[in-house]
């Protein structure tokens, strides 16, 4: 079986910034392989008579709808092997093909208490597009940083 993440990250590339500019920063190969990803998932939805969860979320991409389509993903990968296989070989190609580099640190973290976070570094030593990220949606009483550095 695929990950359970899986379902997750496929809505995140639905949405994702690269995609939403016309692959523009995606090569040829990466942009071939995500509408085939893309094809895969409405053929299967078509075919389970859950269309419209992808039309709605590509027509108006709410979180609700995001997560409906997440959901009714995750749904379809875990009820068939061979879907759940297709769609990790083509998430795995499009990693394999984007020449992006991505790096993030303390994403999404909600703590009820403190954060202290010292000495990280990210370095990006290839050439190509670089995204990093070091502090993204942290939620905590007090947060205390120091030493954090990020070159590329």
């Amino acid at each position: 079986m695929v990950e359970p993440l899986t379902a997750a990250v496929i809505v995140s590339l639905f949405f994702s910034e690269a995609i939403k500019e016309g692959g523009k920063t995606l090569t040829k190969g990466a942009v071939e392989t995500f509408a085939q990803l893309v094809n895969t998932i409405r053929e299967k939805f078509k075919a389970e008579g859950t269309e419209g969860l992808l039309t709605r979320a590509e027509n108006q991409p709410t979180e609700a709808n995001k997560t409906k389509l997440q959901d009714e993903l995750q749904t379809q990968i875990d009820a068939d092997e061979a879907f759940a296989q297709k769609l990790k070989e083509l998430v795995q190609q499009l990693q394999a093909q984007d020449a992006t580099i991505r790096q993030v640190v303390l994403s999404e973290i909600e703590l009820s208490g403190d954060l202290k976070a010292q000495d990280i570094n990210q370095k990006a030593t290839r050439d190509g597009s670089v995204e990093q990220e070091m502090l993204k949606g942290v939620k905590a009483v007090n947060i205390d940083v120091g030493n954090l550095n990020q070159e590329a």
